[in-house]
């Protein structure tokens, strides 16, 4: 029986699987499983796609079989679960389209591609070209990796908060430290008020652990400024306030 074969036995419309009983219905997301995952197997085997070639159309099928394997196993997976508890009922679904958002997601142990680190550092080019969801996933992927920890925390961050902070790939970009800890004086000037606060409350922190009276000091009259809307100006460094006195 070949591939579309399996995909077509049995179960073919919604009616008939609401119709089936529950015993049917997971033998029937058994095999589509294993159908989908078979054909992504031989996708994987006859074609090598980069991890950034979204727009691939062999991406976009590796990326269909591999969300449809993965629907076909959760439904599986519940039904087992139900028929274990004796129910005569359970909430599973026909088709993705209908299960929706009803379920928690995981990060997947390997890409469409079937690789199992998709998160090498990307360069600048590559980067820009992501969406923002995507970048967020990149940032989250070398953040659980360990890669430069607080740097990719702090871009997962940007890109939740919507703020106006550029975005890099890595520390080596953007005039970022290599240690992720250092935010520079043309980021801070692309700042909104909010994003200022947070930047000297963390080196107000930083500057008392280090026992730096005086720079805590000054990171202390900035925050205070921007929490009380201060028609004074704020300033990156003590360097930067005498430079502009």
């Amino acid at each position: 029986m070949n591939w579309f074969s399996i995909l077509k036995a049995d179960i073919r419309n919604e009616a008939q699987y609401n119709a089936a009983s529950l015993e049917e219905r997971m033998r029937w997301h058994s095999r589509q499983q294993a159908a989908y995952s078979r054909r992504l197997t031989a996708l994987r085997n006859q074609h090598t796609v980069d991890l950034t070639d979204v727009k691939n159309p062999i991406y976009e099928e590796m990326v269909e079989y591999q969300n449809m394997r993965n629907f076909h196993g959760r439904q599986r997976r519940r039904l087992r679960v139900c028929l274990e508890l004796g129910k005569k009922e359970c909430n599973d679904y026909y088709s993705l389209k209908l299960e929706g958002d009803n379920r928690e997601r995981q990060k997947l142990r390997t890409t469409p591609t079937g690789k199992n680190d998709p998160y090498v550092e990307l360069s600048l080019e590559a980067y820009n070209n992501l969406t923002d969801e995507q970048k967020a996933k990149y940032h989250m992927g070398m953040y659980r990796l360990g890669k430069d920890i607080q740097f990719h925390d702090r871009m997962r961050s940007r890109i939740k908060n919507k703020s106006k902070e550029p975005l890099f790939p890595s520390p080596k970009y953007g005039g970022e430290s290599i240690e992720g800890l250092e935010n520079t004086k043309e980021e801070y000037d692309n700042m909104d008020k909010t994003d200022r606060k947070k930047f000297h409350s963390r080196m107000e922190g930083r500057a008392k652990r280090n026992n730096e009276q005086q720079l805590r000091r000054f990171h202390s009259r900035m925050r205070t400024r921007l929490q009380r809307n201060s028609p004074l100006p704020t300033y990156f460094s003590p360097e930067h306030e005498q430079e502009e006195s």
